[in-house]
């Protein structure tokens, strides 16, 4: 799990279901399953966001980085950083 396309695929595979959700709502079906799932994922990765300045405080993360980053994409973002994966800054 130290793999870096691992965790770039699943980031990826986050940006297009917020691609989808945002063209869904755009189109004007906001009722779509695809823009209840983003919004959800969207709201679970904002709870995630104290969780992810605690797990990485020892390594001095840009504060910005890791909100947009953990807003974005959750743990896919937060535990390769952890990891030495991504970069905190």
């Amino acid at each position: 799990m130290n793999s870096k396309p691992f965790w770039i695929a699943q980031n990826l595979t986050l940006l297009a279901i917020y691609a989808a959700g945002l063209a869904l709502i755009l189109m004007g079906h906001s009722q779509h399953f695809l823009v209840l799932l983003s919004a959800v994922l969207l709201g679970a990765h904002a709870l995630e966001i104290p969780v992810a300045f605690k797990v990485l405080k020892h390594l001095n993360p840009a504060p910005l980085r890791l909100v947009i980053g953990t807003l974005l994409f959750g743990f896919t973002w937060w535990l390769p950083v952890k990891r030495g994966v991504y970069a905190p800054r």
